[in-house]
């Protein structure tokens, strides 16, 4: 195997390992509700190494895959073949208006500056169709004692990131977490899924001025 592929083979690899192997069952649950609710054609914002958009795959349904990181977007394509991964900017989205029919948004916003979450979810919004669904996992303010343990555990895999990930993730749930942005943002909740032991939700939502 060639160096640079060698090279890129591992980076993928040591980042499923550390973060995809623990988030198995959200995303077998995230899969459950695109499945449910026909969201395709699908996207996965920030999709990291695609196991994701790998497992949304069913039929011939589109699924696609975008993610700033071209090593990482290369990774996640020999990987899954048969989607279609995009290197872009997640605040620029390079789709038409309104062609999705779901989006998926998983631990992607509390990562960002405060100045970026509204616009990657406003982008989000310009190309998702009329009654689409966006579907959103991140973290919440703990509301017990099992999701403040999560929680000290959770900070310690932030610092780890990196300074500016873990400030931003402080800020997040300052703010108000998940549910606080939803709001913030337009977005409604339609069903909601409290993980106790991650700290976190997974929400399926619609634009809060659609109607019901």
């Amino acid at each position: 195997m060639p160096r640079k592929r060698h090279r890129l083979y591992i980076s993928g690899l040591l980042y499923s390992e550390i973060l995809d192997r623990p988030l198995a069952g959200i995303r077998r649950k995230v899969r459950e509700l695109v499945r449910a609710g026909g969201l395709y054609p699908v996207l996965d914002i920030c999709c990291g190494t695609g196991i994701q958009c790998g497992r949304l795959r069913q039929d011939r349904s589109p699924v696609f895959g975008l993610d700033i990181n071209l090593r990482m977007t290369k990774y996640a394509a020999a990987r899954h073949p048969g989607v279609m991964f995009v290197c872009a900017d997640a605040i620029s989205l390079p789709f038409p208006a309104r062609y999705f029919q779901g989006i998926i948004i998983s631990f992607a916003l509390h990562e960002k500056p405060p100045g970026i979450r509204p616009r990657l979810l406003a982008a989000a919004r310009e190309v998702l169709a009329p009654e689409g669904r966006i579907i959103l996992v991140d973290f919440e303010q703990p509301w017990s004692f099992g999701s403040h343990a999560a929680l000290y555990y959770i900070r310690i895999i932030e610092l780890l990131a990196g300074r500016e990930h873990y400030r931003n993730g402080r800020d997040f749930l300052g703010r108000g977490g998940l549910r606080t942005i939803l709001k913030d943002n337009g977005l409604a909740e339609v069903s909601r899924f409290n993980i106790e032991l991650g700290s976190c939700a997974i929400v399926l939502a619609r634009a809060a001025d659609d109607e019901p």
